[in-house]
């Protein structure tokens, strides 16, 4: 997340003002963009994609269907945990990396935290609460009845649907940014940026919250009042 909010700020400041934009410096912030939002945008796309295809197996009584889909949509779970989440929050402390480095190879345990964890940040919980539902759907798989599947699904997509949607945002805007460079075009620079930092904050303000301070992307007509 960091690196996107570097980017972001190498994009306007090589964007905006009189003088001419630094094309090259635009389009590489603006690609790193583009590929980090396709990347973590599609692992929720696959999360929600794998909710229907468990549906449409349980309706049509294929079990290996449906073990497959909710095989797909843990790993997908996983992919974005990897290129997402700080690694504390996979339990990977400093009491761990000191074991690794002293070539002592060990697993994260459940239970072990730093001394000074990062904050519980609402997008923590709402973690906890995919986690659950996609465990009581592995449940509701093993019965095999539509009605408690469908109820279990509909709960992880409803946090899909939109997370994929925003990333989408991000992506397609960091794409037209990219474009316009090549071209060496300022005209709709600055709307495709603002839609997409928008994005970026409207995202910040329902997963980071208050419990940590949100790095705000600088906006397109100069530093903020």
């Amino acid at each position: 997340m960091r690196m996107l909010w570097v980017d972001c700020n190498r994009v306007v400041a090589a964007g905006r003002g009189d003088a001419e934009p630094t094309w090259h410096e635009i389009r590489a912030g603006a690609e790193d963009i583009a590929q980090r939002a396709e990347l973590i945008g599609g692992f929720w796309a696959q999360i929600d994609k794998q909710g229907a295809e468990i549906l449409d197996s349980v309706e049509f009584d294929d079990r290996i269907g449906a073990t497959e889909a909710y095989k797909s949509m843990g790993a997908a779970c996983d992919g974005c945990h990897h290129s997402t989440w700080p690694i504390a929050y996979m339990h990977v402390t400093d009491g761990v990396i000191d074991r690794w480095l002293k070539n002592l190879p060990t697993h994260g345990q459940m239970e072990e935290v730093d001394e000074v964890p990062p904050p519980l940040i609402p997008n923590r919980d709402s973690m906890k609460t995919l986690f659950f539902h996609y465990q009581m759907l592995e449940l509701r798989l093993e019965q095999f009845k539509l009605g408690d599947v469908r109820e279990q699904v509909e709960a992880v997509r409803k946090q899909a649907q939109p997370r994929a949607a925003r990333w989408k945002t991000v992506a397609e805007n960091a794409r037209t940014i990219a474009e316009l460079s090549k071209k060496h075009k300022r005209e709709g620079m600055k709307e495709a940026y603002t839609n997409m930092t928008t994005a970026c904050l409207a995202c910040h303000g329902d997963q980071a919250g208050a419990l940590r301070p949100i790095m705000v992307p600088m906006p397109w007509d100069g530093p903020m009042k």
